[in-house]
């Protein structure tokens, strides 16, 4: 009895994979009848003659065989291919895919309707037809590579609320890119596909719906008529080539939230000569704006990395720079080296720390130049060849100077480094002709390769080292040193004098030191032999108010004693208070505090002990 029921749970099984691929005309068409949906196929007459007959046709929506009714869900493979005579199709809603090659090669085709319900396009579905409109429902999504390739189409509404596309010139409506003349997208859509208007070259504006969140790569590239498009205003990221090619845009307002510019994104646009970087981006990569028409740029402070040449090719002659640190391509790389011999002006903001390597390299144009109060380091090639570029004041802030930073600056007469510079770097003042003079401070210990080579106008060279540093004669390569005097401090000549390279320059003058009060600052400078103040001192010290003793107001500094090599004692006066209104007498009280500059630092004597001006006591 088992083998029975098995042996008729075959045969019914099969009976039903028969039924499930059996093809059967009904009415004008061939449907492959499925369990519960029917496909139309293609013609399956003798000759295949019965389809390339017709003109308009209309697909209806269910049909019925053996008392069943199943309703028509797809357009197969190949369904209606070469099908030369056929003018109109008309679509029930009930269809959801139209599959490969369908109506491939009806080139008399101009009019078909796709309903709200169709998910999926497949490759090539409509391929050399005679379409010149079409709407793709919102429930697209998925097309496949060509779908609508070699269709003379003048408008296009896409709805889809996400819908993924060939890409390249595999893309639906890349063959069309010289008949678009209008492409409207849906109030649904959430997403911009890839490619989906690349190579439009008639379409003018673009509006994107406020549904719109996400934006694809090459979206919009080569539109060539492009001058108006909106930007979702939850963008963060400008995909890679998203407006690549766009040379009629002109301006284009930038999204709030954005943070990203990618790779390509405005590359070629040459009409594009105003555009707001605003606060908030971060990153701007290689070719963003790549043979634009820009001619001022401001970088906001954001900004932490921009990528290779990524301005190469505008017409720039102003720049802002805002970044605090930012890493940016080097050598050819650097983000305004074709535009260089074309920038006159290049401002710093105040929030900038950090210079990157070639920044400014090769502005022959650029004569002046200010720092802000904040940097800290400037990098190899910052300024190389800026050969306008007159003298520079170097903050005290600064504590690292690159190689080459300033080399071949041929119109920079006087230079000092700032008090922090421990070591000055090769090259970095290489090849400057006209420079006069050069301060090294104190606090200087190295001074490397070919830090002042070819110097040939250098007529002083201030070194408050008191230890001399060890240099070669690249260091000094071209330095006439029988006319060029060397400044050196007092106690330290013999050091100079014994010391190779040093030892030759035949001018030497020692320095002494004296001091200027000015309000609340002292200035420590050095005197030459005949006691004039000399080029080059010391920067102003802040003097700290000294401590309160009680029935004295505080008024002045004074010198005490000593000398700059050994430290300056400065002798706080008190003025005694007074009740009777009695006239004012400047007395010391039993413990004054006294202030020390020893080599440059600060320090308070109280009580026969020494402290830091934060109150560490120091000895």
């Amino acid at each position: 009895m088992k083998r029975i029921i098995s042996i008729l749970t075959v045969v019914l099984l099969s009976t039903a994979m028969m039924m499930a691929d059996e093809i059967v005309r009904l009415g004008d068409f061939y449907y492959s009848l499925g369990a519960t949906t029917a496909t139309l196929v293609k013609d399956q007459s003798s000759d295949q003659s019965v389809y390339k007959e017709y003109i308009n046709v209309t697909i209806p929506a269910s049909v019925t065989y053996s008392n069943y009714t199943y309703p028509v869900k797809t357009i197969g493979t190949s369904a209606f291919e070469g099908c030369s005579n056929l003018q109109s199709v008309t679509l029930p809603s009930s269809i959801t895919a139209i599959y490969t090659d369908a109506f491939y090669g009806c080139r008399k085709l101009g009019s078909v309707n796709l309903e709200e319900g169709l998910t999926n396009i497949n490759q090539r579905a409509f391929y050399n037809c005679n379409l010149t409109s079409i709407t793709i429902p919102s429930t697209v999504t998925s097309m496949g590579n060509k779908a609508f390739y070699g269709n003379p189409l003048v408008s296009v509404v896409w709805k889809p609320v996400e819908c993924s596309v060939g890409t390249g010139e595999d893309a639906p409506f890349y063959s069309a890119g010289s008949t678009i003349t209008s492409f409207k997208f849906g109030e649904q859509v959430e997403k911009v596909p890839p490619y989906i208007c690349r190579n439009l070259s008639k379409i003018d504006t673009i509006v994107l719906p406020p549904s719109v969140y996400s934006l694809g790569t090459y979206s919009f590239a080569y539109c060539t008529s492009l001058k108006s498009i909106n930007l979702p205003v939850t963008q963060k990221t400008l995909p890679v080539s998203f407006l690549e090619g766009c040379s009629s845009l002109e301006t284009i307002e930038l999204p709030a939230t954005l943070t990203t510019i990618s790779t390509d994104v405005f590359y070629g646009c040459s009409s594009l000569k105003e555009i707001n970087l605003h606060e908030g981006i971060t990153t701007i990569n290689q070719r963003a704006f790549y043979n634009c028409k820009l001619s001022t740029i401001t970088i906001p402070s954001t900004v932490t990395s921009i990528g290779n040449i990524a301005f190469q090719g505008n017409p720039l002659t102003s720049v802002i720079w805002k970044p605090a640190n930012c890493s940016i391509g080097t050598g050819d790389n650097a983000p305004f080296y074709s535009t260089s011999s074309q920038i006159k002006t290049f401002l710093f903001g105040d929030s900038v720390k950090t210079i990157p390597g070639y920044l400014c390299n090769n502005m022959k144009k650029l004569e002046n130049i200010t720092l802000p109060e904040k940097l800290t380091t400037i990098n190899q090639n910052a300024f190389y060849g800026c050969s306008l570029l007159k003298d520079v004041t170097i903050p005290a802030t600064v504590t690292s100077i690159g190689t080459y930073a300033f080399a071949f600056c041929t119109s920079i007469k006087n230079f000092a480094f700032p008090d922090g510079i421990k070591t000055i770097a090769t090259s970095v003042l290489e090849g400057n002709t006209a420079l006069m003079s050069v301060k090294i401070p104190e606090s200087v210990t190295t001074i490397n390769g070919d830090a002042f080579y070819g110097c040939s106008a250098l007529q002083a060279l201030y070194n408050y080292a008191y230890t001399p540093q060890t240099i070669t004669e690249r260091t000094i390569y071209n330095v006439n040193k029988n006319t060029c005097v060397l400044y050196v401090p007092k106690d330290a000549a013999d050091s100079y004098a014994s010391k190779l390279v040093w030892c030759d320059f035949k001018n030497v003058v020692r320095m002494n030191t004296g001091l200027r009060f000015e309000d609340n600052y002292v200035n420590l400078s050095y005197l030459d032999q005949e006691g004039e103040e000399m080029y080059g001192g010391v920067e102003l010290l802040h003097m700290p108010i000294a401590p309160k003793i009680d029935g004295f107001t505080f008024e002045k500094w004074v010198v005490k004693a000593g000398d700059f090599a050994d430290g300056i004692k400065l002798q706080a006066v008190y003025k005694a208070d007074t009740a009777t209104g009695a006239p004012a007498q400047y007395v010391n009280p039993a413990n004054p505090a006294q202030k020390l500059i020893r080599q440059g630092n600060v320090y308070i004597l109280q009580d026969g002990k020494t402290y830091t001006v934060d109150g560490k006591q120091v000895r």
